[in-house]
């Protein structure tokens, strides 16, 4: 029976992809990312710019939203969903309170915002490459860290692919993620604080051990699971 969802939240490069996966490696859990439900067309098209961040329009999200809430409100493995950078914005934020409001009024929020410096999320930039081989994306844009070779940097540890810099960390793209993300994360903030829900800031420069670790104890400290 699904007990909470937790969005995690950040600007480009704080972590949240990686976080997200550690922590949905656990009995329970399950991690959401909005572009994983929306139709390949969809995707496409808000992916067709250069040097604009993908916008996937309120319309698909709110129904990506309700069809997966549908899913897994009853499913009774899943009691934990992570948000992985959603929402997006304030509007979007709406729409999951609106949906949970609808579809699973018991249902728990929290809202995690990861913070780095320029410096550490430079680092990552310049780091962090994805594998074309393990994740099939639909429009070519794989996002998931890869983990390299330990022979070859170059190379995916899990499948012998070349690995690859994503395409949201070229130059121009990344300078219009980072400052889209400053201008929606104001509305997002109002829109949880509106609903009484506090967004707890996290130093993401620390290890993803230590940050999944914090986070398990923030929930068990709010009344959530371990």
């Amino acid at each position: 029976m699904l007990e909470r969802m937790v969005a995690v939240m950040g600007a480009p490069a704080t972590g949240k992809t990686t976080l997200t996966l550690r922590l949905g490696q656990a009995q329970g859990y399950q991690v959401f990312r909005i572009r994983e439900h929306v139709p390949d067309t969809i995707l496409a098209a808000a992916a067709t710019s250069v040097d604009q961040p993908e916008r996937i329009d309120d319309v698909t999200v709110v129904r990506a939203l309700r069809g997966y809430v549908e899913r897994v409100v009853f499913d009774a493995s899943i009691h934990t969903v992570l948000l992985d950078d959603f929402p997006g914005s304030g509007t979007q934020a709406r729409l999951l309170l609106g949906v949970l409001r609808r579809l699973a009024p018991a249902c728990a929020v929290h809202a995690v915002e990861l913070v780095a410096d320029r410096r550490v999320r430079d680092h990552r930039v310049a780091t962090r490459r994805v594998c074309h081989r393990c994740e099939r994306d639909p429009v070519h844009d794989p996002r998931i860290p890869a983990q390299a070779s330990r022979s070859d940097p170059n190379r995916c540890a899990r499948c012998g692919g070349v690995l690859h810099p994503r395409r949201g960390d070229a130059p121009r793209l990344l300078v219009a993620r980072t400052q889209h993300y400053a201008e929606q994360a104001l509305g997002i903030r109002a829109t949880f604080a509106e609903a009484g829900i506090t967004v707890l800031q996290l130093d993401a420069s620390r290890s993803v051990e230590t940050l999944a670790a914090e986070l398990r104890e923030l929930l068990v400290v709010s009344g959530a699971r371990p």
